[in-house]
């Protein structure tokens, strides 16, 4: 279970510049949790997944992952970036699914069957030669081929056409079952497709948290 205790974090602490992105964020994720995170732009969201992730440690209070402290270095969780071309570093498709692991093309081709990528077309594609949702699904095909116990994105579907962001939704509606995800996004549209929690947060406190169409209906609710 990953465990969020009284966490906050402040930008620039003891400096005029200081700012408060979380308070007192208390949260508990049992394994293989399908969570959405969603909230109005400077609500902590972004802050959130980076703690989630292991990138940016709290300014306050604690994250435990089966009551250790968690940390990037012990590879149980990842991060897939809104930008994904800053996250391929190799120029092939099979170069970057492998990187920095020791991987036949077995392992390779089952990953881009798991985000819905045909092994034999885009193995020896050049990343560069990829749509924008092409991108994303290689990136997170590097991520999930690491298996991963916490996989946290942030904006899977910002910025996709009808039939990309059709074709991410559905891999992300069947991510392996023993993961617990945990997607950030200002796009709700099949929220329930991808989730079965949602979490509302406003100026860095969570302010809902519950089934999605709950906590959907709470967040347009005046």
């Amino acid at each position: 279970m990953l465990v969020l205790d009284h966490v906050g974090h402040v930008y620039s602490a003891g400096t005029p510049w200081a700012h408060r992105a979380l308070a007192d964020v208390n949260l508990q994720l049992p394994d293989r949790s399908r969570v959405i995170v969603v909230g109005p732009n400077g609500s902590g969201k972004s802050t959130l997944a980076w703690i989630l992730a292991g990138l940016l440690k709290p300014s306050e209070g604690t994250i435990t992952l089966d009551g250790e402290e968690l940390s990037i270095a012990e590879g149980h969780t990842a991060m897939a970036f809104q930008h994904a071309r800053l996250q391929l570093l190799r120029p092939t498709v099979r170069a970057d699914v492998r990187f920095g692991l020791d991987l036949d093309d077995g392992a390779v081709d089952s990953a881009l069957n798991d985000v819905a990528l045909d092994p034999a077309r885009f193995r020896e594609r050049r990343i560069d030669e990829l749509s924008g949702g092409e991108q994303r699904r290689v990136a997170l095909a590097g991520v999930l081929v690491r298996h991963p116990r916490v996989l946290v994105l942030d904006e899977p579907l910002a910025g996709l056409d009808a039939p990309s962001r059709e074709s991410l939704v559905q891999v992300l509606g069947r991510l392996p079952a023993d993961l617990t995800s945990v997607v950030v996004t200002h796009d709700t549209e099949d929220a329930e497709r991808i989730a079965d929690r949602a979490l509302l947060l406003g100026t860095g406190h969570i302010v809902a948290d519950g089934p999605v169409a709950q906590v959907l209906t709470a967040a347009v609710t005046p």
